[in-house]
């Protein structure tokens, strides 16, 4: 049976328990900000426990595993950053303590100084896990904005045959696909692209035309970054 994210995490929570505990004044730091959500044992191991595992798990939650400077509005403040891909979370800096932020406040952009990226806080009603999550902003505008969504998942290695290796890794995080979504005028709701040309020219109501044939003259893939941000730049300026 595979496992589970949360399952793993599950069964190192005796170690974590001994070992990982966070200091009584970063939970009143944590309480006492707007910017963090209440540190509960459970998002302590989750943020822990690939540290935990590291002889066991192949691989890392994050795409970088450094904390980098950003600057986080409306705070206006810069904190050293990273983002886990896996769990689709933040973690902050401040103090001696990394913190996990409160995400369900859509309020706060993460504008990171490395690669330039832009996270904002985003609904995704169609999510069967967390409903608000952390999206790279890859275009502005008042009208439509383009977002993209980076994944890692959680996978269970099939076990060495008698006689293998007994080190080899018995998990590891892969990379997914990244997923592209747009922004309608602000609304901080998460729209899924798909992958087909003809659903959508349909997100664009009123334009359609001119988007199929914007899409036409200029082969236009709507699974490729670079292609989609010159379609929305487009729609924009209409």
């Amino acid at each position: 049976m595979k496992l589970s994210i949360k399952q793993l995490i599950a069964t190192c929570a005796v170690v974590l328990v001994s070992s990982a505990g966070f200091s009584q004044s970063g939970r009143q730091a944590a309480q006492a900000s707007m910017l963090h959500s209440d540190l509960t044992l459970e998002s302590q191991m989750q943020k822990n426990f690939s540290a935990i595992l590291r002889a066991n798990v192949e691989g890392t939650p994050y795409y970088d595993e450094e904390f980098n400077s950003a600057n986080i509005a409306p705070l206006n403040k810069v904190f050293f950053v990273r983002y886990n891909a896996a769990l689709d979370d933040m973690e902050v800096i401040q103090s001696n303590d990394t913190l996990i932020m409160n995400k369900n406040n859509k309020n706060y952009i993460i504008k990171q100084n490395k690669g330039n990226l832009t996270y904002k806080i985003l609904e995704y009603a169609d999510s069967k896990k967390d409903k608000f999550g952390y999206y790279v902003q890859l275009t502005e505008g008042t009208n439509v904005a383009l977002y993209r969504k980076d994944r890692k998942k959680f996978v269970e290695v099939k076990k060495a045959a008698y006689g293998g290796n007994l080190n080899a890794s018995s998990a590891k995080f892969k990379k997914q696909k990244s997923e592209f979504y747009i922004e309608l005028k602000g609304s901080g709701d998460a729209i899924k692209i798909p992958k087909k040309k003809k659903a959508v020219i349909k997100l664009f109501a009123g334009k359609e035309d001119l988007v199929e044939k914007f899409i036409k003259e200029n082969k236009i893939k709507v699974t490729k970054e670079k292609d989609l941000i010159n379609l929305i730049n487009y729609v924009n300026s209409l």
